[in-house]
């Protein structure tokens, strides 16, 4: 039923996303499944929180949350130290002044209490250079492209095992998944944990969306140590790998009750870097699956 796995090898890439949702889901990833080594169990959507109100669209539109428009890349954001696909497209990007920005975006700090009690988790230093690879076709055609970091819970730590790309559809600033019920089976045959997501801004920069921020807190509710990429091919820093403060960003996000997908939050930090924290690169395997 699934693609055919590999190691370590982005699969041939495919420019056709014309898939049609068949799930009430209205986001554009799925919500990651608690840890157990016996089934997935799909996590409660935000909406049903609460306190929390869905916005009217759920996708990674990727209008940013600043008041006053985009803001700068988190200062743990990263360029990647490897070959970047060629960029063909057109960019149009908007500027903002940094003040805006600097009261909600804090540095992550190894040292901070609530980073010691999370486990740190192992990525791959492969994953994000593959995962760039492996949107090419869609970065060229100025599409998103979205991706799921799958991994095993090692006791005093987790370690992303498997880079799983679900049948998705998209656009310039958005990215939906298709037949979730295929990535349900997947983690559960492989009694896999749903530890993080990635996605790509083909022609935007690195920053979490206000639309980002509610997606990922669906994850970081259900695990603590749940991490958010984004990759910015065009742009640079190309990437940052990120999560919401806590306490602060996470209780911000749960507590919104913004109809609209696109709004502005409180002027405090929201999220933060943790590529310097909990999740560390590692030259370590890892399996690539394709499901479109």
């Amino acid at each position: 039923m699934f693609a055919k796995t590999h190691i370590s090898e982005p699969p041939k890439p495919d420019g056709s996303l014309l898939f049609q949702s068949k799930s009430n889901s209205t986001n554009g990833v799925p919500y990651p499944t608690p840890p157990s080594s016996v089934a997935a169990v799909i996590p409660p959507h935000p909406s049903q929180l609460d306190g929390y109100r869905t916005p009217t669209t759920y996708g990674h539109q990727h209008t940013p949350s600043y008041p006053h428009g985009r803001g700068p890349s988190p200062n743990g954001a990263r360029a990647l130290p490897y070959p970047s696909p060629t960029k063909e497209v057109a960019t149009h990007r908007v500027t903002a002044s940094t003040s805006s920005a600097s009261a909600r975006i804090v540095p992550g700090n190894p040292r901070d209490a609530q980073v010691r009690e999370l486990r740190t988790i192992k990525l791959p230093r492969e994953c994000l250079p593959r995962f760039l690879s492996i949107a090419r076709v869609n970065t060229l055609q100025n599409r998103e492209t979205c991706g799921l970091l799958l991994g095993k819970d090692k006791g005093s730590k987790y370690v992303v095992t498997t880079l799983l790309i679900p049948k998705q559809h998209s656009t310039s600033d958005t990215c939906m998944m298709d037949e979730e019920e295929l990535v349900m089976q997947f983690t559960e045959e492989r009694h896999l944990i749903t530890l993080g997501w990635i996605h790509t801004h083909p022609t935007q920069s690195c920053f979490m969306s206000s639309v980002d921020l509610h997606t990922h807190s669906g994850f970081q509710r259900m695990l603590p140590e749940s991490f958010a990429v984004v990759c910015a091919p065009s742009s640079t820093p190309q990437f940052g790998i990120f999560r919401l403060t806590d306490p602060g960003g996470l209780q911000t996000i749960l507590e919104c009750n913004a109809k609209e997908a696109f709004h502005p939050h409180p002027d405090v930090p929201i999220y933060t870097d943790c590529d310097n924290c909990h999740v560390q690169m590692k030259d370590i395997p890892l399996e690539i699956v394709d499901l479109r």
